[in-house]
């Protein structure tokens, strides 16, 4: 992976954002011998400053129960997009290896009675869930193994011949421009970069580009904190990847060594987005401070809530002391932050052309799936840079829909020349 300071100015590629996606992107169109430029503010902290981020999961479904995709979208189309997480955990471990990333069972914990009922029709339905070999009524076990990051702060190598790895460059983009015959981007040093096509990975800020898609993107703001617990855990015990209250809340369980040389549980927490203020869709606190009640409202849901459906996962032979442990342990907080990521105002992913021309693609929209909708979405942009098209790509995610009234086919972009 290339570390430059500064890139030509012309490349074939430019992705714009340096999260998963754009990383995937960078990474797979290398491995294409496609020079490819990505361009971000983090780049200056890492080109992979996302595999820290987080808590470092690559889910293998939807992060909402199943059954509300079949509610919204259909049988088919629920059963599509939860196969696209599962095919993104291949694609990441093919660029990743073990050296990264471990497959690990993953969970999915009914916390009241009508969590129980969701999961329990997704069971049914063969929605990737089956019922948990805990023997627990309401724990059921994802059909496909997580993906769990390791060593994420050790730099990642890339297969790639050293002339084609991709170029990075720490800057804000301004604006951007495209026509038949080129794309053009404009940085906030003054550069000026061209390329024959432009990958927007910017996630929710994807409309302060592409101004007409500002107002379908809604902001969804959620809270991730990380908490070291008195639970005791075994030293080479293996993390615990898990999704509870309907998808509002996903975790991780993770061994730490305190002090005292003791082993307990590290409890990394990505939600409840409930306990928010002014929680909801078209909500946006990235820019806030976190509220002083917060932590105490999410402390006192998890150890209430959420911790004593958690001992089986932790200690699947466990005692009447550790039940004890966890119905009454303690927590410390060690960090917390607001972030906020976008739900298109149909409720369905966004992936494709975002331009006039056919030269500007991207993906948005993947609300709570994260690493590895991203990783596959990269795949079939890579696919359309390629060929023009993307063959598993279901035409009612582009983002022509809101142009075309869904009459376009799969197809019609530019596609590298």
């Amino acid at each position: 992976m290339s570390d430059l300071s500064q890139a030509t100015k012309k490349s074939d590629v430019i992705v714009i954002g340096a999260g998963p996606l754009g990383w995937a992107c960078a990474q797979l169109l290398s491995k294409e011998k496609i020079r490819t430029t990505v361009i971000a503010p983090e780049c200056g902290a890492g080109a992979a400053h996302w595999a820290s981020q987080g808590l470092g999961v690559f889910w293998p479904s939807l992060n909402d129960p199943p059954t509300r995709a079949v509610v919204a979208h259909g049988l088919e189309m629920a059963q599509w997009l939860q196969d696209f997480c599962s095919q993104g955990i291949a694609v990441a471990e093919s660029l990743l290896g073990n050296q990264h990333m471990h497959r690990l069972p993953t969970y999915r914990i009914a916390l009241e009675n009508h969590e129980r009922v969701e999961l329990k029709t997704a069971c049914q339905l063969e929605l990737g869930l089956t019922s948990s070999a805990l023997s627990v009524d309401e724990i059921y076990t994802e059909k496909v193994d997580a993906g769990v990051m390791i060593n994420s702060n050790t730099p990642f190598k890339t297969q790639s011949k050293s002339s084609h790895l991709p170029a990075w460059i720490a800057a804000q983009v301004m604006r951007i421009e495209d026509s038949k015959d080129v794309c053009r981007v404009h940085l906030d040093n003054g550069t000026v970069c061209e390329s024959e096509m432009i990958i927007l990975a910017n996630g929710f800020h994807i409309g302060d580009l592409q101004p007409w898609l500002a107002h379908m993107l809604v902001p969804m703001s959620d809270v991730l904190s990380i908490w070291r617990t008195s639970i005791p855990a075994e030293q080479n015990a293996p993390p615990v990847p898990f999704r509870a209250a309907s998808g509002h809340v996903a975790g991780l369980f993770q061994p730490e060594q305190i002090s005292t040389g003791q082993w307990v549980w590290r409890l990394k927490l990505s939600g409840p987005r409930f306990l928010l203020p002014q929680a909801g869709a078209g909500v946006d606190l990235s820019a806030h401070g976190v509220d002083a009640a917060l932590p105490k409202k999410i402390e006192a849901w998890v150890r209430k809530q959420l911790l004593p459906h958690c001992a089986p996962l932790l200690a699947p032979d466990m005692n009447s002391e550790y039940l004890t442990a966890c119905a009454n342990a303690q927590l410390e907080m060690q960090h917390i932050g607001l972030g906020v990521d976008c739900l298109p105002c149909d409720e369905l992913p966004m992936l494709g052309d975002l331009g006039h021309h056919g030269r500007i693609l991207g993906a948005t929209g993947w609300l709570g799936c994260g690493w590895s909708a991203g990783f596959q979405a990269a795949a079939l942009i890579t696919e359309i840079i390629k060929t023009g098209k993307a063959k598993n790509l279901r035409a009612l995610l582009r983002p022509s829909r809101w142009r075309s009234g869904l009459n376009e086919s799969v197809g019609g972009v530019t596609g590298m020349t």
